[in-house]
C-alpha cells in the first residue's frame, strides 16, 4: 500500500525543492489555487503544484506518478490501474517544467517548520512525502482512471522529454 499525505483544506499540494524548503512560507502557490495541475516559478526552480479539489495524493516512484484518491474502498486497485493506463489513450498533456534534484510533495500553505517536522516525526500521518528526480524537462499528462465502478483516482504522470 501506497504512503498517503490526506486530503488538504486548502485544495493545493505543492512540490518542494528541499532547497527552498527552509524558507517556504506557504503562500507561495496562492495565484494557482482553482488548476488541477499548475506550476509556479520560484527561485530559479519550477514548482508542480496538485490542485483544485480536497483530494489524498500519493506519490508513485517506480511510475513517475502523483496518484490522488477520488473515491474507492482502498487503494488495491491503484498500481493495476496505473499499469493499465500506461498505454492507454485519453492523457492530456497539461505542462512541461524543468525539475531534477530532491523534493518534498505538501500541502502548499504549511510553512517550513511544520513540513520540516512532518519529515523527522514518522511516529504520526504523514505530511509530506520525499520525491527524487532525475534532472530533465518533463511533460505533465493527466488522466482519470476508474478500475471498477466503485473506484477513481487522478493521475498525474512525468513523462522526460
Amino acid at each position: 500500500m501506497a504512503t498517503w499525505l490526506d486530503s488538504t483544506d486548502f485544495a493545493r499540494y505543492a512540490l518542494i525543492p528541499e532547497e527552498l524548503l527552509p524558507t517556504w512560507e506557504g503562500s507561495e502557490t496562492d495565484d494557482v489555487i482553482d488548476e488541477y495541475v499548475s506550476a509556479l516559478r520560484l527561485a530559479n526552480h519550477d514548482i508542480l503544484t496538485l490542485g483544485a479539489e480536497s483530494l489524498s495524493v500519493t506519490w508513485l516512484a517506480e511510475h513517475l506518478t502523483f496518484a490522488r484518491w477520488c473515491y474507492a474502498d482502498d487503494d488495491t486497485g491503484l498500481l493495476p490501474a496505473v499499469h493499465a493506463a500506461g498505454s492507454a489513450d485519453g492523457w492530456k498533456d497539461v505542462l512541461s517544467l524543468e525539475l531534477g534534484g530532491r523534493y518534498v510533495l505538501t500541502d502548499a500553505v504549511y510553512e517550513a517548520g511544520r513540513i520540516l517536522d512532518s519529515l523527522r516525526d514518522t511516529q504520526r500521518p504523514a505530511e509530506a512525502l520525499r520525491v527524487e528526480l532525475p534532472p530533465g524537462r518533463y511533460r505533465v499528462q493527466s488522466l482519470v482512471v476508474d478500475p471498477d465502478p466503485n473506484t477513481q483516482f487522478m493521475l498525474d504522470r512525468l513523462l522526460p522529454e
